[in-house]
Parts: structure tokens; C-alpha cells; sequence
């Protein structure tokens, strides 16, 4: 399914309306129709995302360098775009302390992706000064 930019825009418009008329009678029910839209739309580009990640793959591979190392670049990317949209919703909803420990979150599993590639270029740079 290949997701036009009116069509989704078109969908945000009537979900933000939805949750205007709602937060007035059910501030709860308008969080969740705004993690229903948000949650909708990125389904739909599910069939975009893999594509370009494939197209960034099959590049990546022909240039003869790890693999891993592009791995590592596309988790890294996934955990900012899904931490954002969670810090996001989290002060949509008015709590600034989750959306803090949501960021928190993100950056210690970034920290942590990357600490493999830390490791290896510490363990180069070692290698060429005792060289």
C-alpha cells in the first residue's frame, strides 16, 4: 500500500479534530484516538520504510564495508524516530516526567547500540599506537 502525503494528511486533520470534540468530555479517549492515528499511519508507510532500508542495504553492501556498521546506523534510527514519537504522546497526554524517562530511555539504548563500535575503534587506535 503506498501511502499518499493527502491521504495522511487528510487522516491526521480528522483525527485532531476527533480528539479536539473529545478533550472536552474525555481527555483519555483523545490520547488514545492520537496513538491510533499515529499508530495507523506508521503501518501505512511500514511498505516505504522497508524500502528505502533495502535500497540503503543493497548501496551499503555493494561499497564492500561492514554491514553491522549499517545495521547499527538503521537501529539507531528507528530508536530516535519511536522515542521521539513516545516523548511526543507522552506530553500531548501532559506528563513531562515520562516523556523525560522516555528520552532517557532512547539515549541509554543509543549509548548502548553504540558501544560495540566505541569498543572497536578504541581497540584501533590502540593497535596503531603500540604499532
Amino acid at each position: 500500500m503506498i501511502l499518499h502525503i493527502e491521504t495522511a494528511v487528510i487522516f491526521c486533520i480528522i483525527g485532531c479534530i476527533l480528539i479536539l470534540i473529545l478533550k472536552q468530555y474525555q481527555k483519555a479517549q483523545g490520547v488514545l484516538i492520537s496513538i491510533a492515528v499515529c499508530s495507523m499511519i506508521l503501518l501505512a508507510i511500514m511498505p516505504e520504510i522497508k524500502q528505502i532500508f533495502e535500497t540503503a542495504e543493497n548501496i551499503y553492501s555493494q561499497s564492500n564495508l561492514n554491514l553491522s556498521y549499517f545495521t547499527v546506523l538503521c537501529k539507531a534510527v528507528g530508536i530516535s524516530y519511536l522515542t521521539q514519537l513516545g516523548i511526543d504522546i507522552c506530553k500531548d497526554c501532559g506528563e513531562q516526567a515520562i516523556s523525560t524517562v522516555v528520552e532517557l530511555c532512547g539515549r541509554v539504548l543509543l549509548v548502548l547500540l553504540a558501544l560495540p563500535l566505541f569498543v572497536t575503534l578504541a581497540e584501533t587506535v590502540l593497535e596503531m599506537m603500540n604499532t
